[in-house]
């Protein structure tokens, strides 16, 4: 068995994260599914939020994606995904923060107000603007490469990309859409779907939209 254990669900963006993660940096590690909507005990009594994505390594219980992300970068220095300067280190961690913070309530509000049409247009023009804000402040600041930092994937990519797989069922259902001038953003989509670390954790849009559609018809 291997050394480190993910318990995850299929379906969770933030334990595909992990995955990613843990893919990128070679680390062999055994993936334990759990049903989220029948909890076995044994994961209530790991897990105090009741949530995945849950690593377990050396006896010790570590949660929350971004937490676990960082603390394989500290336990397992090889293949680093984070720079080692101060201050690019800062500033991928202000990408990360902008992701959970702003980009994401952006694409939850598009949920909660999924039967009001005047609230969407707001949302659409909303989430259009937070594409453009990580085309010119971002992309196209950080680096001239392929990934946010050019030329090698970090944590800023792997913690954008669930959810950018999970994009186009915001377009399907409620005509979200990518600006068609951030061509740096869709670039970076195109690259970061051919990496093995998107081709072994991806969903097919089918298998999201499915999700995604009872959010749709929920009261």
């Amino acid at each position: 068995m291997a050394e480190i254990e993910l318990l995850s669900y299929e379906a969770c963006p933030y334990a595909q994260r992990t995955s990613m993660a843990l893919i990128e940096k070679g680390i062999d590690f055994t993936l334990t599914e759990v049903d989220l909507y029948n909890k076995p005990e044994w994961f209530k009594q790991l897990s105090p939020y009741g949530k995945v994505p849950l690593l377990r390594h050396q006896g010790q219980i570590v949660y929350e994606s971004r937490i676990i992300n960082e603390y394989l970068e500290d336990a397992f220095p090889q293949r680093p995904l984070l720079p080692c300067d101060p201050i690019a280190r800062a500033k991928a961690r202000i990408w990360i923060e902008y992701c959970d913070n702003y980009f994401m309530p952006a694409l939850h509000k598009m949920i909660a107000d999924r039967k009001d049409d005047a609230k969407q247009m707001e949302n659409r023009k909303a989430v259009a603007e937070k594409f453009k804000f990580m085309e010119t402040e971002g992309l196209r600041k950080l680096g001239s490469g392929p990934y946010w930092l050019g030329n090698d994937v970090s944590l800023i990519d792997l913690q954008f990309m669930p959810f950018i797989e999970r994009f186009p069922c915001y377009e399907a259902l409620w005509s979200a859409a990518i600006p068609e001038d951030c061509t740096r953003l869709k670039q970076w989509i195109a690259t970061m779907e051919g990496r093995e670390s998107h081709k072994k954790t991806v969903s097919t849009f089918e298998f999201h939209m499915i999700r995604y559609r009872k959010y749709e018809q929920a009261a």
